[in-house]
């Protein structure tokens, strides 16, 4: 992964990030990211069926927002 340095730098660097990966911040944005994504998915499967009117397709739109 990384090219050039001391395996000390290498460590440091790695060290570091999963200092970041611990913390609150980082998973609670990780946390909601995998809701808002699953969420989505929902919705970009039902509109891509083709048994999908356009009345419905709105009506389940509103209610996406509703949850994001």
């Amino acid at each position: 992964m990384v090219q050039k340095g001391s395996s000390n730098s290498i460590h440091g660097e790695a060290g570091g990030c999963l200092i970041v990966m611990k913390s609150f911040k980082f998973i609670f944005i990780l946390y909601l990211m995998h809701k808002i994504i699953g969420i989505t998915d929902l919705l970009c499967r039902a509109l891509q069926q083709k048994s999908f009117d356009i009345l419905n397709a709105m009506d389940f739109v509103s209610t996406i927002k509703t949850l994001l």
